[in-house]
Parts: C-alpha cells; structure tokens; sequence
C-alpha cells in the first residue's frame, strides 16, 4: 500500500476516532500517520541494513528540507509536503524516525526502562504532534500525549508479544519474563505464569493511563475528542487482552469495528458531558 493513498485511514484502529475531527485537522492527522506508517515499513520491508539505514536517512533529510520550506527528495516529497504545510515541530517527528531506527535491528529489551524509551519516541512522538494540531503545545498537554502514548504502545507490544517474536523483536523486558520465570522462545499456552505476566505488564499500561487523565481537567480533555476517542479504543483492547491472555500466544488479538465504533461514540458522548460541565468520567 502506497503511503499517501487516501484508503489508508480505513487501515488504522484510529479511523473511527478521526472521524470527530474537523476536516482540516482530520486531514492534517492523516498526513502525520502516513508518515509514521511510512516510516515503519522501512523497518519492516525486506531489504538489507544498510539499505534500510540509508532509506531511513533519506526520509530525515527530506523532512528537514520540508519543514525548512524547501522541496523535499524524491519519493518521500508527497508524503512531507503536508507536514512540512502545517508547520509542526520538527523534535517529536524526529522522535518518530529514531524509534524506528532501533526497530532496523533485533530488539531485545532488558529493562523497563528501554521499553519506556522506545515508546516515547515512536508513540510520544506522533502524540506529541498530535496536540500540536489539537492546538496545544504546553507542558500539561504535552504530559498528556506522552504518557497516553506509553499507554497505547505497551498494549501494542503486548497484543503483538508473538508477532514481534518471529520478527526478531522482544519489546516486553527480560527482567520481566525472568521474574515470572518465563522462556520468551517457547511459552505455551497452558503456563500458569503467563496470565499474571500480562496481567502486570497491562496493570502498568493503565498506570500510563491514569497520568494521561491525571495531567488535565475533564473540561480541557473535552477538547480532545479523538486522543479520548483513541484511549477509548485502546481500553477495550486493554479488556480484551486481560481477559483472553492466551490469545496472545497465538496471533494477534484485534478489535471489531463494532468495538471500534461503539468506543469512539461512547468517548464523544463523555466528552459532550463534561463540556457542559457533568463530571462523568
């Protein structure tokens, strides 16, 4: 799939929380996660190291030369002239690239505290970018994006735990698969480790979460529609994993557009409440 074609939106768990945005703003987002797709399927596409390293820096230089006002390089031009017409920050897009750049060789993290690093850049980032077209750039919006970014991308590694692993990635730490005394090359599902194991990994997640919510007002997450809409979308996700742990182990769990739709509406309608000042969270 090309990038910049228009039917990428409808590939995303995000399409129905876009929808809530204004089409100015929608089609500015869109513009964001092509890019950040653009950049992942560097990663993922076959290809040397070396090759993928070069495209990967091609792709850098062609945003710094847009959101300096100048053409970019060819074929990324379609794809970063938007980016560079909105006019957004160029540290949390750079985020995007160097999070990526750890995904072009074999991941495996030891520490929590990788893991959290590696999700501020390639979830923190695009969150970060996200409230810039939102139209908020201080520090309390800035909390809010980065930590629901951590949210959504530890229930990312989380359901993707054996996708990843046939990828030559391990995102969920060593130090913990060793404390539940886990083989994360042969976990079967009938290990009586492995639910609490999950359930610990999700337990941190939503602790991200509660920092997101924590950061602002429910009048000022009124204003934000789509990243309520999106965290919605995530907490069913969340549910699902914490409730069918084994499914993890073999394949990736997904949502229905039912569960999609139904978690963007319900996002909506709260934020209507707490607009008009019912403090229903």
């Amino acid at each position: 799939m090309n990038p910049t074609d228009g039917s990428l939106q409808r590939k995303t768990s995000f399409y129905f929380p876009f929808l809530l945005l204004p089409k100015e703003k929608r089609t500015a987002l869109e513009a964001l996660y092509r890019f950040c797709w653009a950049a992942d399927e560097i990663a993922d596409s076959p290809g040397s190291l070396p090759a993928k390293k070069a495209e990967l820096s091609t792709l850098r230089r062609g945003l710094d030369l847009r959101l300096a006002g100048k053409p970019s390089i060819p074929p990324f031009d379609p794809l970063l002239e938007p980016l560079g017409r909105i006019g957004l920050s160029r540290e949390p897009l750079v985020r995007v690239l160097q999070g990526v750049q750890m995904d072009l060789s074999p991941v495996a993290f030891r520490t929590f505290s990788q893991l959290h690093r590696y999700a501020l850049l390639v979830a923190g980032g695009p969150g970060l970018s996200s409230m810039e077209i939102f139209g908020f750039k201080d520090a309390r919006h800035r909390s809010y994006a980065e930590n629901l970014g951590v949210f959504l991308q530890i229930v990312n590694v989380v359901r993707d735990f054996k996708e990843d692993q046939a990828a030559g990635r391990r995102y969920l730490p060593l130090e913990d698969l060793k404390r539940f005394h886990l083989d994360p090359s042969h976990i079967e599902e009938r290990n009586s480790h492995w639910k609490p194991f999950v359930e610990f990994q999700l337990d941190r997640a939503w602790g991200f979460l509660e920092k997101a919510r924590a950061s602002l007002t429910l009048q000022e997450r009124s204003a934000l529609p789509t990243a309520e809409a999106i965290a919605a979308v995530y907490v069913k996700l969340h549910q699902k994993l914490r409730n069918h742990p084994s499914w993890i182990l073999r394949g990736r769990v997904a949502l229905t557009p039912w569960d999609k739709s139904l978690s963007t509406l319900g996002a909506w309608g709260r934020c209507r409440l707490w607009r008009a000042g019912v403090p229903r969270a």
